[in-house]
């Protein structure tokens, strides 16, 4: 295959990996919108995590997969397989709602940047830097919005009955 349409389908998949990314954020930012501060630090949402923990647990996916496109490899897999645990100390437990955000937001802007600058041959599918990318990013946004949702939908009938029984 010429170098030409080698690079045109790389620059394709490239476009297609960051739209997908998008999409997926998106629908992760929409599962948060109706969650008020208090909301997000009750615990319960993925394991005893809360909201606010399941965002900082995002966010360090997003800084590992981020670091991964920079080097141009993927990161040796973490020890701690970082899920949710009793035994582990609260992700996130110094920082306030406001904070998590704004440390989520920020680490997905170096991730669409690291994104914007790596070469579109990074990009191609069943590699294994690939795989961290779309496991980090995509399906990690779409398991924790789903979880999130859930979660609220269930938190939001349990306060509505709560306060017909108790007002």
């Amino acid at each position: 295959m010429p170098l030409n349409r080698i690079n045109q389908r790389d620059t394709l998949i490239k476009e297609q990996v960051r739209a997908a990314v998008d999409d997926s954020w998106r629908s992760f930012k929409r599962a948060l919108e109706p969650l008020t501060s208090a909301d997000m630090e009750v615990p319960g949402v993925c394991g005893n995590w809360s909201v606010k923990e399941v965002l900082t647990h995002v966010a360090s996916w997003e800084t590992r997969a981020t670091a991964s496109l920079l080097a141009g490899v993927p990161s040796p897999v973490p020890e701690d397989s970082d899920t949710p645990d009793d035994t582990k100390p609260n992700r996130g437990a110094d920082m306030d709602v406001a904070e998590a955000t704004m440390q989520l937001d920020a680490t997905h802007r170096a991730l669409r940047d690291a994104i914007e600058v790596s070469p579109p041959g990074l990009f191609t599918s069943g590699t294994p830097l690939r795989r961290e990318l779309d496991d980090g990013t995509v399906f990690h946004y779409d398991e924790h919005a789903d979880g999130i949702r859930v979660w609220y939908a269930t938190y939001r009938r349990q306060r509505v009955n709560r306060s017909r029984y108790t007002g």
